[in-house]
């Protein structure tokens, strides 16, 4: 197996960037010295500032000073011979140009283009001190170089500086501060360096870590580059190379947390995973991102010249005696937000329920917010007010309705004679039994004063303009939010059909049940039909769904080295039976693929779980552990199902990721896959499996703002 060997860029990386410490990246310094493994320190130090850091650390090994100006091994360490020249207790591998050459160049320079620098040379021991934080005494050290000159600028950088410095034949490097030196960097410093140490040890994997430009060189030289996050939670941008993997902590902290999992196994192996899911939710983020609620109506939505104007129809404003918003949705807050920044003080009322925890901060639509997925009295609340809003409207109200997925739960308003908890419970019966999201609606309608085309039916006379970020499968107008203002396809003989279907006549409410059985004989009114007058003024648009996430995630994985091919979007059915067909598409495609290709398949829509334990979990998090239970012992598989909404289930989570090697895993630790997937329990699987492993399968973003239905991503890798 391959010897580890670690290289690390110190300030901003292994020491913070303002107390230069390095107490938070104590536990893997621990495990590296427990494991012998070479940790390299390469910076734009001096010796004689590295010298001091590596006794802190009790570091024995080479290191690398001044931007990979000297190499300064110490005597007897490599029993390869090295061609190098005696520095005290080290032998010295010299690649850069000597200091006064540099000071020279750099005095040179500064006159021929009237650059306004500083130098170190050129500054007092209190000014460096002040300038970067450093003691008085570590100052002094900084100020004795050997390779290279740090600089500041008295303003802005000056462009044509540094292009001088690059047509005089020297270099230039950017770490907190500027470095002029000669033609040397730190990357070629460690290929000599891990040349040697292959020489020693057969077969080397290299580890390097740093966060400016000045360690580009270096990470692209490393087998696993790692880019350690800035203080301020930024990366620096310049450094794009490929299987470059972020930290999630900033600074040592970071360092220390990837250090911790990039050694808890094999490196490669376990690289490989930590590289893979950086992958997987970079992914998922940009399909977040091309469906963002607020950008998707500011697309969609526009004011010019008093109309109002939304794809190919125009509304004139002037026409209108008031302006109302109203709407439903885990998404709808950030709709709102998007129509309060078009229309303004033009609006003169306006409420939306939302999920809890999914407001905006609204200045003119109030916000109610109410629980999901079973319905609230909050929401009933919220329902019953857009209602007034709405029967009040006439010929002279524009109604623009905002919806979106969540919105059956939380724009409630039960038919008369049916109670809350009547519905409450109607609701649950149907969501354990795995009904779909329109078998689940179509009961949902008919037990209801605003679904299945009322919410238009009470705003007639008005115009209503439908905005809906969609989260079913095909966009179907009367499913999306069980179709307040849409045309409802569905019967009471489709949604007593849907309770027969899964035995549930027995065990539903009696008030439920006997209302249904009015509806089937004509004796309950049905819900608003196609050609129905009350549809004339409505206009419905879907400004986003799961189609244009899927063909971000697409563009991303492309960019980021995977072929793509997109599986379906729409994806449903019970969980378990779709993590079995991704695992068998898995198979066929690793079959067809050649080694070192990277595969990416993608696939959505909305899957069920039929509860049959007494867990907690969701249909993402089920279907992650099943697929991990399939692919068990696979190399170079790895799956992402998530949410787009940010939630799955009753659950602080928006899925799972797992791979190969999380199944196998698990049961060491004593946690056991089949019966937690057996008792539905995923989500405390995943909670146990991350606290004991240090692994970061929980997938938890918090709340999206919007809600496409859900995004499956499997990454395929071929050795």
């Amino acid at each position: 197996m391959p010897k580890a060997v670690v290289i690390s860029d110190l300030d901003g990386t292994l020491l913070d960037a303002t107390g230069y410490s390095f107490a938070a990246a104590l536990p893997a310094l621990g495990l590296i010295r427990a494991r012998d493994v070479p940790l390299v320190l390469c910076s734009s130090k001096t010796r004689a500032e590295i010298e001091i850091y590596r006794s802190r650390m009790d570091n024995c090994h080479p290191f690398i000073t001044e931007n990979g100006g000297g190499i300064f091994i110490p005597k007897g360490y490599f029993s390869v011979p090295i061609e190098g020249v005696e520095s005290g207790d080290y032998q010295l591998i010299l690649l850069g140009t000597p200091y006064a050459e540099i000071r020279s160049r750099f005095i040179q320079l500064q006159e021929q283009v009237g650059a306004k620098v500083r130098g170190f040379a050129d500054m007092t021991t209190e000014e460096v001190s002040a300038l970067t934080g450093l003691s008085l005494d570590e100052a002094v050290l900084a100020r004795q170089r050997d390779f290279d000159e740090p600089f500041i600028f008295e303003g802005a950088p000056d462009d044509n500086f540094l292009r001088a410095i690059e047509a005089s034949g020297m270099r230039w490097t950017q770490g907190r501060i500027f470095h002029i030196m000669g033609n040397h960097d730190k990357g070629h410093a460690v290929n000599i360096l891990l040349s040697l140490y292959r020489q020693q040890f057969g077969g080397v994997a290299s580890i390097a870590l740093g966060d400016s430009l000045n360690d580009l060189a270096m990470l692209a030289t490393a087998d696993y580059p790692v880019l350690v996050r800035h203080e301020d939670d930024s990366f620096d941008s310049r450094l794009a190379i490929p299987r470059l993997l972020k930290t999630r902590l900033p600074g040592p902290a970071g360092w220390n947390e990837t250090m911790l999992q990039l050694l808890a196994r094999e490196p490669a192996e376990c690289f490989l995973s930590l590289l893979d899911q950086q992958h997987l939710a970079d992914i998922f983020y940009s399909a977040l991102a091309a469906v963002d609620p607020y950008n998707a109506v500011l697309n969609s939505l526009r004011v010019e010249h008093g109309q109002l104007k939304i794809t190919g129809v125009k509304y004139d404003l002037d026409a209108f005696d008031r302006i109302i918003v109203v709407g439903a949705g885990k998404a709808t807050a950030r709709m709102a937000l998007a129509v309060e920044s078009i229309l303004g003080a033009k609006i003169d009322a306006g409420l939306i329920v939302v999920k809890d925890g999914h407001m905006e901060p609204l200045s003119i639509i109030e916000q109610v917010e109410a629980a999901h997925p079973v319905p609230s009295q909050a929401g009933i609340a919220g329902t019953q007010r857009i209602l007034k809003m709405m029967r009040g409207a006439n010929e002279k109200t524009l109604a623009i309705c905002l919806l979106s997925g969540g919105a059956s739960a939380l724009l409630v308003a039960p038919v008369d004679g049916i109670r809350l908890q009547d519905k409450q419970e109607a609701t649950r019966l149907l969501l354990n039994t795995g009904a779909s999201i329109a078998e689940l609606n179509a009961v949902r309608k008919h037990l209801s004063m605003v679904k299945g085309g009322r919410l238009a039916q009470a705003a007639y006379p008005a115009q209503v303009v439908t905005l809906l970020v969609s989260d079913v499968i095909g966009d179907p107008l009367d499913v999306i939010a069980s179709g307040p203002t849409a045309p409802d396809n569905s019967t009471f003989a489709d949604a007593w059909a849907v309770i027969l279907k899964y035995g549930l006549q027995e065990k539903l409410p009696p008030l439920v049940a006997d209302y249904l059985q009015d509806g089937l004989a004509g004796l309950a009114p049905e819900t608003v039909k196609e050609y129905d007058h009350s549809l004339y003024n409505i206009h419905n648009v879907i400004v986003a769904s799961i189609r244009q996430a899927l063909t971000a995630a697409e563009e991303k994985a492309g960019q980021i080295g995977f072929a793509v091919r997109l599986i379906s979007d729409a994806v449903q059915g019970e969980a378990r039976d779709t993590a079995r067909s991704l695992a068998q598409a898995a198979r066929a495609e690793l079959s067809e693929m050649k080694p070192g290709e990277r595969h990416c398949l993608l696939c959505g829509g909305e899957t069920t779980v039929t509860v049959h334990g007494t867990g907690i979990g969701g249909r993402n998090q089920e279907l992650a552990l099943a697929f991990a239970l399939e692919i068990e012992g696979w190399h170079g598989v790895s799956l992402l199902s998530a949410g787009t909404d940010g939630t799955d289930g009753p659950t602080d989570a928006a899925g799972a990721m797992v791979d190969g090697k999380t199944a196998s895993h698990a049961r060491e630790m004593g946690i056991d896959p089949l019966s937690h997937l057996d008792g539905n329990n995923s989500y405390a699987f995943f909670q146990k499996f991350d606290a004991v492993s240090g692994a970061l399968s929980h997938f938890k973003t918090g709340p999206t703002g919007t809600n496409v239905m859900d995004i499956q991503i499997v990454l395929l890798n071929r050795p």
